[in-house]
């Protein structure tokens, strides 16, 4: 049933009357009645582009406001009609549905269950939210301690997750004859990533206290990871056996970012012997590389993030700028080694955003022990 032609009611001031007619209706009735929920004040017809008819639209009576009177139970809800005239000169009327007996009631109980849900979603929301700083703080435990002091060696590390939990890790700890450094990088992010952590560290604890190497400690964790079924995330790993009084390095790297060592004198050495990243071949070998650090040499490990880290240009940090940048951060503690290099990585970056994990390690052998 449409509405009748304003200016056809124009010259009887009767607009209200044709469109509080239409409303009768029992099906606008019973319609109006099954939205409730939805609010007092439905929206039923829209007039545009009255053309010709303007000067009605313009005689009708403004409404500024709704009739709030009460009304019999049998009474239809009321309509009323609103013009309206832009700067143009193109007019319309807003024809509104009313059921006075709606204006003052409570909030419907569907949007008593809106807000309820609503609450509910927030609360967890909050709740993901302090599992994953939990997840996050349990990582940093189980992690390397973020500076250490063995004999002459003064050791410091951090992990910068891009998300809640890293993929990247360090681990430290003592076997009684020598002091276990590894720095690894398990494939993915967040918490997925987070928790292989967890297995990773218990694997290399496990097997470094029943094992004499770097090297078959790398190979036991390899063939475990393969056998998995389904299947671990690729990682790769750096482990040395570091001797605090001899500044001896035992180490094997599987698949991870060269660890540099800088000299005293200023010249470079890489840390590369070892193998393929772990998981990938099950029968992977691996050997073991070795090194010295003697007194003012720096180990730095570092893992691909670094690398990687991009300015605005799209530009690599790259391993030059890492080698200028360990250069330029020597200094008596690896603490300040270590934040003076993070310092060269987030200057180079400034402003772009960050999409990988970020791990620094840096073993600086002291003067005296």
């Amino acid at each position: 049933m449409g509405l009748q032609s304003l200016s056809d009611h124009s010259h009887r001031g009767c607009a209200h009357r044709s469109l509080a007619a239409e409303a009768g209706s029992q099906a606008r009735r019973a319609s109006l009645h099954s939205h409730r929920s939805w609010g007092w004040l439905q929206i039923r017809r829209l007039i545009v582009d009255l053309g010709p008819w303007r000067p009605a639209v313009n005689r009708l009576p403004a409404v500024d406001k709704l009739e709030r009177r009460p009304r019999a139970e049998d009474q239809r809800p009321r309509l009323s009609c609103v013009p309206w005239l832009t700067r143009g000169g193109d007019g319309g009327a807003i024809a509104l549905d009313v059921d006075p007996n709606l204006i003052d009631a409570p909030a419907p109980s569907g949007s008593r269950a809106l807000e309820e849900e609503i609450a509910a979603l927030r609360h967890d929301r909050d709740a993901l939210q302090l599992g994953f700083f939990e997840a996050a703080y349990v990582q940093q435990r189980l992690g390397a301690p973020r500076r250490l002091r063995r004999g002459a060696f003064d050791i410091a590390g951090e992990t910068f997750p891009v998300r809640h939990a890293s993929g990247d890790f360090l681990t430290a700890f003592d076997t009684g004859v020598h002091t276990v450094l590894g720095l690894g990088d398990i494939a993915g992010k967040g918490l997925s990533a987070g928790m292989w952590f967890t297995h990773l560290v218990g694997l290399i604890r496990l097997f470094a206290r029943s094992l004499h190497d770097p090297a078959g400690v790398a190979a036991a964790i390899n063939g475990h990871l393969a056998s998995l079924d389904p299947e671990a995330p690729i990682t790769t790993l750096f482990l040395t056996w570091a001797d605090a009084c001899t500044g001896d390095l035992v180490y094997s790297n599987a698949g991870h970012p060269a660890p540099l060592v800088l000299r005293r004198d200023g010249s470079v050495e890489w840390l590369s012997a070892g193998g393929p990243v772990l998981g990938a071949v099950p029968d992977a070998t691996f050997v073991n590389g070795g090194a010295v650090l003697n007194p003012g040499d720096t180990l730095l490990g570092y893992s691909d993030g670094i690398l990687e880290c991009c300015n605005a240009r799209g530009e690599e940090f790259g391993v030059e700028r890492l080698v200028d940048a360990t250069r330029s951060a020597i200094a008596p503690s690896a603490s300040a080694t270590l934040f003076s290099v993070l310092g060269s990585v987030q200057d180079f970056a400034a402003d772009a955003p960050r999409v990988d994990d970020l791990a620094l390690m840096v073993v600086h052998r002291l003067d005296e022990a």
